[in-house]
């Protein structure tokens, strides 16, 4: 570096040579910025959601540090496989749950989504007490379902407030991505405290402060902006607009479509689906593989690390990538970048290039997830949103766990997981494109 203060030629070219990186962290910074600005303007709908969000996430991250030291890391390789197989098999039943009913009452009222929101936050906090007092008995199973079911509340009710949210000059992709990067910046801020505290103290309190974070949100719950009509006016203004919707439907209106009647729609979530699929497995597949050879604890955190850091760098490169992409395409090269990057790592091998693995399938995740919930936000009508985001969970949960299942059930060298990472994604890339080409020829 001596040559570049010395000569001024020197200087001038690694100026130029730099700019560029320079021009892309000023961007990503002001996209952070942005997001933080959001969330600091509390006066906004938008805003209070932000809020409530990190708060949620926060949450949630605690309750899955103590879940891993209760049921992975406290038990020999082997009782974590069977306890590690139930608590997949519990993740998949809430759905069966929440599913059938919750779409129809997110639809059926705005003031219905912030009394779920509230609910969520309420019942959460609530069962971090109990899960706190049985975190090594069986009786921590019912809970941890119970939990899931209040989780998948949220998560639903959420896809349906961001478009209540909205200003004229908002983009729902961006909003999605700016949501999704506060709750990544949420898990990092506690997952190291999480873990720490795991480690002097136990697995259950991060629970008990899991309770404190929960009662706050439901604080933030309860300053939701309500709807702007009085009862009486929403009431009226939603039976007219179910009228209308029936009379369109029965007339096979174009503009009337449910999730399974928008073939863009429905393209997006199965392209999303492979790479809630391939999250699923990369983590157990990653989490086993790791606890077979004895790796230290320093190469978990480093994975952990690099997945956060992954999920954030995607979601504050979304904007950026809205300008240049259409949604549908951001989705394509997620599922493109997973399976290049895959293949490349298997034939470069190594243990520690898993680290970079782990940070390009949470970046891509992180990118095409804004984008599958600006899709159906703008494909599907209003009124079947609710429903629409109820199925949405139960698909990308069920491919999870089934993406999950196999690390769990079989034992994978580290290359041959890899190599099906990158086969299923490749597939997955191909089916989408071809899928979407024919679908532009059509119209």
């Amino acid at each position: 570096m001596l040559w570049v203060k010395v000569c001024p030629t020197g200087w001038l070219k690694f100026n130029r040579k730099m700019k560029p990186v320079n021009n892309r962290i000023n961007k990503l910074q002001s996209i952070a910025k942005k997001a933080f600005a959001d969330l600091l303007d509390q006066k906004s709908p938008f805003g209070k959601l932000a809020l409530l969000h990190m708060l949620v996430s926060a949450g949630d991250t605690l309750v899955t540090v103590s879940l891993a030291g209760s049921l992975f890391f406290s038990i020999s390789p082997t009782a974590a496989r069977s306890h590690v197989m139930l608590y997949l098999v519990i993740t998949m039943a809430p759905f069966s749950v929440v599913a059938p009913f919750l779409g129809s009452l997110l639809d059926s009222s705005k003031a219905m989504r912030k009394s779920l929101v509230l609910f969520s936050s309420a019942s959460r906090a609530i069962l971090c007490f109990f899960m706190a007092q049985d975190i090594n008995s069986l009786l921590l199973f019912p809970l941890a379902f119970l939990y899931l079911v209040a989780s998948k509340v949220y998560v639903v009710t959420r896809g349906a407030l961001v478009t209540e949210t909205m200003t004229p000059e908002s983009d729902l992709a961006t909003l999605n991505a700016r949501l999704a990067f506060l709750a990544a910046i949420a898990g990092m801020a506690v997952s190291i405290p999480g873990a720490a505290i795991l480690k002097l103290v136990g697995s259950s309190w991060d629970l008990r402060i899991d309770i404190i974070i929960f009662v706050v949100s439901m604080v933030a719950g309860l300053r939701l902006t309500n709807t702007i009509y009085r009862a009486d006016q929403e009431k009226a203004s939603r039976i007219s607009k179910r009228k209308r919707y029936r009379r369109d439907l029965t007339s096979n209106s174009p503009q009337v479509r449910g999730l399974w009647n928008s073939p863009r729609g429905f393209l997006a979530l199965s392209a999303m689906s492979v790479l809630r699929g391939a999250v699923g497995f990369l983590v157990f597949f990653l989490a086993f593989f790791l606890r077979r050879i004895n790796a230290p604890l320093w190469i978990y955190g480093l994975i952990l690390t690099c997945s956060a850091v992954g999920s954030v760098v995607g979601n504050i490169t979304v904007p950026r990538l809205r300008k240049i992409l259409t949604e549908e395409y951001i989705v394509l090269v997620a599922l493109l970048t997973v399976c290049i990057f895959s293949a490349m790592l298997a034939f470069l091998g190594g243990l520690l290039i898993n680290a970079v693995l782990a940070f390009v399938v949470a970046m891509m995740v992180a990118i095409a997830r804004p984008s599958l919930d600006s899709i159906v936000q703008t494909q599907v009508p209003t009124l079947e949103q609710g429903k629409a985001f109820a199925r949405i969970e139960t698909q990308l949960q069920l491919v999870w766990v089934l993406g999950a299942i196999i690390p769990v059930i079989f034992s994978l060298p580290l290359v041959a997981g890899q190599i099906i990472l990158a086969g299923v994604t490749g597939i997955g890339a191909a089916s989408y494109l071809s899928s979407k080409l024919a679908l532009d020829r059509a119209n």
